[in-house]
């Protein structure tokens, strides 16, 4: 009996043995598996929301480009408007200057007509009545030069007044395109960053 014993415990002991192992590789092979399959549905997932963010950063660009172009096309027309605004200024403005030099041309005209006739109907004047009437045209000239001279100011301010709200309408306009444009900008290099 001892060999059959002897064989019977080695044939248990061999069964036990395989059965260990076998369950040992079971077990290997099913946390492959399970490892595999975890792997894999992780992966999928990645997938899955890799394309939902690849769609949502393209609508987002997409937005912001249609948000940029009519932005622009907005500022556009409103460029445009104030540009036939201070074209029509400047026609007034030139009417005005053209008005001014034409008045003061008809004006000097005048007073040398006076001045003419003045001229003839007193050569026969004395000395004293020559000096006097030298001195009134010396103030005539005088008042006319100091008329003249605030008008041009007077128009002068009038102009540089229109060409500073022009200038400051362009820089009202030029920044928040300039602002969008720099965050545009950041915005894009922020998502390449990562």
């Amino acid at each position: 009996m001892s060999d059959k014993e002897d064989s019977e415990q080695n044939k248990e002991k061999e069964n036990i043995i395989v059965k260990g192992w076998n369950e040992f590789v079971s077990n290997i092979t099913k946390g492959y598996n399970n490892f595999q399959k975890n792997i894999e549905e992780s992966s999928k997932k990645n997938t899955e929301l890799w394309n939902q963010n690849q769609e949502k950063i393209n609508k987002f660009f997409e937005g912001a480009k249609e948000n940029w172009n009519t932005t622009m096309k907005e500022w556009g027309t409103e460029i445009a408007k104030t540009q036939n605004e201070n074209i029509d200024s400047w026609d007034v403005n030139l009417e005005k200057v053209n008005a001014f030099f034409k008045s003061n041309q008809q004006s000097w005209e005048n007073k040398l007509k006076e001045w003419s006739a003045d001229f003839e109907k007193r050569q026969t004047e004395t000395k004293e009545q020559w000096e006097e009437r030298k001195q009134k045209i010396g103030e005539d000239i005088k008042n006319w030069q100091d008329k003249s001279k605030r008008d041009w100011e007077k128009g002068l301010k009038s102009f540089r007044r229109e060409m500073m709200k022009g200038s400051y309408m362009f820089l009202a306009f030029m920044i928040p395109i300039l602002v969008v444009f720099l965050v545009i900008v950041y915005i894009v290099t922020r998502l390449f960053d990562y």
